[in-house]
């Protein structure tokens, strides 16, 4: 099929893209007008029995952690604030207006994307050196990769063929099969709904990283950084970012790696708390949305760069492995016997120091993979070994492990 007829599916798609439920729109009038009380959000709120029951489920669930139960829509407008209620409208709106839209592909794969990233900036959002509401960041997250659901949903067979090809740029194949990009789409889609132009922003610019600098961005560059947390908390729908682009995220944001870590250590809770908001709005709970637990692993990484051995660590720990340290496992300390993976760094080290850990290690019985990003140079004497990269996502540790007991 031509880029020319696909072209046209996608535009007759634009063309006839779903509104959002009609509630939402009043809400979001209603919440815009300066002169709106409480009691008129409560009004238009309670005037669909359907929205409110979600509202009232979502804020008395774990997520939120009220100590006693909400049972009013004036109360959960109260507690939740105009923003609140505006974001939780937002996201209900979205994913039903989504709903309605012809689906041949799973898509299971996205929503658990959407929502990994969602939680990720929300976690972030404190940490940030610009102002960044949480509420408002869950929902750009949740929206950010808006556009590739409409492109499953015009050509799902020629984006089924994207969707597989995980390791590739996905913005290029995007354009090549079909002129546009999920990122362009998303951003339209955003606009015909008439949400913030920062959402928009958001969803057009979240792979761009030239535009992070820019004071109006701060949305963005959470987004961003909130994406490669959720590839990293799964995989399997983008492909994590290089190090040269987690490096500078952090420097934007001003997030540090000790913020990342407790960030990934609540993903995977505040993911399942959201089970409800998912399973409500027609979509599948977090617990279908599983890619596959990571064999456990006593591991042992190998740098003598400090921060990229953090680095490293913090991931093996999010997936929850154990640590050995680098020095007593070559000194041949105790319990060195028990290690089962070696992640080597042959980045920040010589010919002679990789030489001489390379004979150790064949003396080993643990497994060993490589830490090498695309682009970079890799000795001929580890080339035989599996690679994975410096961000590198649950999926990717399990295929490594997968291979090597093969």
């Amino acid at each position: 099929m031509s880029q020319d007829v696909l072209k046209a599916r996608i535009m007759t798609v634009m063309r006839n893209l779903p509104p959002m439920p009609q509630v939402t729109q009043k809400l979001l009038a209603v919440i815009r007008d300066e002169d709106s009380s409480a009691n008129d959000v409560t009004k238009v709120l309670s005037s669909d029995q359907a929205l409110a029951g979600k509202v009232l489920k979502l804020v008395n669930s774990s997520f939120y952690g009220v100590p006693q139960e909400i049972k009013t829509i004036s109360r959960a407008v109260v507690m939740l604030g105009f923003t609140g209620v505006r974001n939780l409208a937002l996201g209900f709106g979205s994913v039903e207006a989504l709903g309605k839209m012809t689906k041949d592909l799973d898509m299971k794969g996205f929503w658990n994307h959407a929502m990994a990233n969602a939680v990720a900036a929300q976690s972030l959002a404190p940490y940030m050196n610009r102002r960044t509401d949480p509420e408002e960041a869950f929902i750009a997250g949740l929206m950010h990769d808006i556009g590739a659901y409409v492109l499953a949903s015009a050509v799902p067979d020629t984006y089924k063929d994207i969707m597989g090809r995980v390791n590739e740029n996905q913005l290029q194949l995007e354009n090549e099969a079909t002129g546009f990009t999920h990122v362009q789409v998303g951003q339209g889609l955003i606009q015909f709904w008439g949400l913030p132009e920062s959402f928009a922003n958001a969803a057009r610019y979240h792979h761009d990283f030239s535009v992070l600098n820019d004071e109006d961005q701060a949305l963005t560059a959470l987004v961003a950084l909130a994406d490669v947390l959720a590839c990293i908390n799964c995989g399997g729908f983008e492909t994590p970012a290089s190090e040269e682009d987690l490096g500078k995220l952090i420097s934007v944001t001003g997030i540090t790696n000790e913020q990342i870590k407790s960030t990934l250590l609540e993903m995977d809770q505040k993911m399942e708390d959201m089970s409800s908001f998912m399973s409500i709005s027609g979509v599948s709970s977090q617990k279908d949305l599983t890619c596959g637990a990571v064999a456990k692993k006593v591991s042992c990484v190998v740098s003598t760069e400090v921060a990229r051995r953090e680095w490293v660590q913090t991931l093996l720990q999010y997936f929850g492995h154990e640590l050995f340290p680098m020095d007593t496992y070559f000194n041949q300390g105790p319990g060195c016997g028990n290690v089962e993976l070696v992640l080597l760094d042959p980045q920040c080290l010589t010919a002679q120091q990789l030489d001489r850990l390379l004979k150790y290690l064949s003396t080993q019985s643990a497994q060993v993979a490589i830490l090498h990003d695309q682009g970079s140079v890799m000795a001929d004497a580890v080339k035989s070994f599996p690679t994975l990269k410096f961000v590198f996502s649950r999926q990717d540790l399990a295929e490594v492990l997968a291979a090597q007991t093969v």
